[in-house]
């Protein structure tokens, strides 16, 4: 876990897969700052805390969790500083894949903030990259922040103060295999604690080597708006026919895959008809810097939400996964494409049905309206 306060507005990051956004909601309360972005890691390798969603819920866990994410930004508040703020953006690293079409080559930029001291001392890097830290597979069984500890690490070695990691618009990027190959508990060539820590270094190297631009403005302003979505509709005949498909393949399926397609067919028996509760509400936010922001947004947004934002103004850091993790956030025209990401993911979330189609365009737009205001 990492905490840092710029201008009485907090930004913690906890390396667990999802975060519910009532919990997110509780450390903002418990903080007792103007305002807390709360950012779940996404990495497969950390803790169930997310209320239900991407398997069971740990309470004692999620307890500790919060308290430690209150203590993070307690002690980061009492020990600001004055500081200068300078922004990076490195591309070229080879490290993030299209995991939905793996013809199409792709480049995010990792981006970076670091705020250093009067006397020239770096006090803290702010760093985002997205890419799902998935490099390890099922058959990893240890609490870990996957490629995201070596790239931390390398950053801390380098400067001497924390680095606070934000995973960006990663929903359909990850290192280069389909989402569902993270369902097998067979051991997957390459995807080992190895390659993460060559990755996560590849990242680091890069960013030692960025050129530092100076942010100019005069403190933090902080805003947010409240969104809501709704759900794609779903048909009683299709889950049925799904729910057969999933039985028909428990038997043959290994460990991990069959405890996939158990939630699933859990899901599928739960399922009603036309009942979709109500629509799922969070909030976008923005970080003004004056010469860089960050903008987060909830849920697993597709890489597309960076680009667009980055188009909004200069030095645009995106994150994801950033005060409630409800579900995937496809782009409009990946919906006809179905797959994972547009199709099942729901479930696996515990939630009623996939967003309606143009929720992640909705939320971007308001991300930007931020941005720009």
């Amino acid at each position: 876990m990492r905490a840092l306060v710029l201008g009485g507005v907090g930004v913690v990051t906890v390396d667990a897969c999802v975060l519910h956004e009532d919990t997110c909601a509780a450390i903002e309360a418990a903080s007792g700052l103007d305002a807390v972005v709360v950012a779940a890691l996404h990495t497969h390798s950390g803790p169930s805390i997310g209320r239900g969603r991407a398997g069971a819920h740990d309470a004692a866990v999620h307890a500790a969790v919060v308290s430690a994410a209150r203590d993070a930004l307690g002690a980061a508040w009492t020990s600001a500083v004055n500081a200068e703020a300078t922004w990076a953006s490195v591309r070229g690293s080879g490290v993030a894949k299209d995991r939905r079409h793996p013809e199409r080559a792709i480049d995010p930029p990792l981006t970076a903030l670091r705020f250093t001291a009067p006397d020239g001392s770096v006090i803290a890097t702010l760093a985002s990259y997205p890419c799902h830290p998935v490099v390890l597979d099922a058959t990893n069984t240890l609490i870990t922040a996957d490629y995201v500890h070596p790239l931390r690490a390398g950053i801390e070695r380098d400067t001497g103060a924390p680095c606070v990691f934000l995973t960006g618009a990663a929903g359909d990027v990850n290192t280069g295999h389909a989402a569902t190959a993270s369902f097998s508990s067979a051991q997957a060539s390459g995807r080992t604690f190895e390659r993460a820590a060559e990755l996560g270094g590849r990242l680091a190297s890069a960013l030692a080597g960025a050129a530092w631009e100076p942010v100019g403005g005069d403190g933090v302003r902080f805003s947010s708006a409240a969104v809501e979505l709704g759900y794609e509709p779903l048909d009683a005949a299709g889950i049925a026919a799904r729910r057969d498909g999933w039985v028909a393949a428990r038997d043959a399926a290994d460990p991990g895959q069959r405890a996939v397609l158990d939630i699933w067919i859990d899901w599928a028996d739960a399922w009603r008809p036309g009942d979709l509760g109500t629509p799922w509400r969070g909030r976008v936010a923005a970080l003004d810097l004056g010469g860089a922001a960050l903008a987060t947004l909830p849920g697993e947004p597709f890489l597309w939400a960076s680009d667009e934002l980055a188009s909004a103004r200069r030095n645009v850091m995106v994150a994801g996964y950033s005060d409630g993790v409800a579900g995937y956030l496809p782009t409009a025209d990946a919906y006809p494409e179905g797959g994972y990401e547009v199709d099942d993911a729901c479930m696996y979330y515990a939630m009623p049905a996939p967003f309606r189609r143009g929720s992640l365009e909705a939320l971007t737009a308001a991300a930007r309206r931020l941005l720009e205001g």
